[in-house]
């Protein structure tokens, strides 16, 4: 059996749906319900009503209310899955979270180490300049050390998830820059043991990245060799793709369907992002995710969608039409 890390956890909700096929479009406004009864000299104020899910029926699972979500890299939990997972917390839902790789290849140790200068293309919050570890207090890391960073990221960001203690897992799969997809397929059919009744979701054979391509065809696998019920992200990377083959009627391409959050809900997610944004290296904290793509977070903030089919194609179906990264 790998070994595993548990991780401890506290936090929260947000995330909607439509169809693809349908503009960006507002949901369901909140409704309000006012007191009964007004007081002589003061009227009460009114009180906001929970919004409904509408997360497509086909993700929910109203009979066990488990979710495993299976993050390739620390921050896609977030990025990818952060307003799904924040929705069904607002349901009532148990969350697992899988991490597949510690990340320690992404291209921020250069730019921790003052190897090369942050653009700082994104808000005032994005660095910008050349960071010198010498000047600022620390050693440049080794890629080891990113990886356990990375990690520590992850691990607080779940703690603003309230995700339990016994229900997030960390793994390291990652080979010569690779998620083996045979090692995925173990620990997934692993979880499918554990969480057989809960819904499965990881990202999609239909993302530029191959490490999530590689995490999307190992669920795949494991959901034909089991009974587990199965879901896929799709990154933002991917959509203006995916839309393409939709409209040209791809076969092998699944129905999709669209996200946009209640505010309301959104501001967990906020707080979920932050651990991916702290800069203080004395303390260990390499603000990684964000330094890594400060796109995706502005755009998780700013736009605040998601989208998600539940199937995804299998992998050798997509390399005719992908344009990976």
């Amino acid at each position: 059996m790998i070994s595993r890390r548990k991780v401890i956890a506290a936090a929260a909700g947000a995330a909607l749906s439509g169809l693809i096929g349908s503009q960006e479009e507002a949901f369901a406004a909140t409704s309000k319900k006012s007191s009964s009864k007004a007081s002589p000299t003061k009227s009460a104020a009114p009180a906001e009503a929970p919004q409904p899910s509408q997360l497509n029926d086909v993700v929910l699972n109203p009979n066990k209310k488990q979710i495993v979500f299976y993050s390739p890299h620390p921050d896609d939990e977030l990025l990818s899955f952060g307003l799904i997972a924040s929705e069904y917390i607002a349901l009532g839902y148990e969350l697992i979270y899988v991490l597949l790789t510690s990340g320690s290849n992404t291209v921020a140790i250069k730019l921790i180490n003052g190897e090369l200068q942050s653009p700082g293309n994104g808000t005032r919050f994005v660095y910008k300049g050349k960071h010198n570890p010498t000047i600022s207090g620390y050693t440049p890391l080794t890629i080891s050390d990113v990886g356990k960073a990375r990690v520590n990221e992850f691990k607080s960001a779940a703690g603003e998830m309230l995700v339990s203690a016994s229900s997030v897992y960390c793994y390291d799969l990652l080979v010569n820059d690779e998620l083996p997809v045979d090692s995925a397929v173990a620990i997934m059919t692993e979880m499918a043991g554990i969480y057989p009744n809960a819904i499965h979701w990881s990202m999609s054979t239909m993302d530029a990245h191959p490490h999530h391509r590689a995490a999307g065809e190992a669920l795949r696998q494991t959901a034909v060799a089991t009974t587990i019920k199965t879901a896929y992200s799709i990154s933002r990377t991917t959509w203006d793709q995916v839309k393409k083959q939709q409209t040209l009627k791809n076969p092998s391409v699944p129905a999709t369907y669209f996200f946009k959050p209640a505010v309301d809900r959104l501001q967990r997610v906020r707080n979920a992002s932050l651990p991916y944004n702290a800069w203080n290296p004395i303390a260990g904290s390499y603000a990684i995710g964000y330094s890594s793509v400060p796109k995706q977070f502005e755009d998780l903030e700013n736009l605040g969608n998601a989208q998600y089919c539940a199937s995804t194609p299998e992998l050798n179906t997509v390399n005719s039409w992908l344009i990976t990264s």
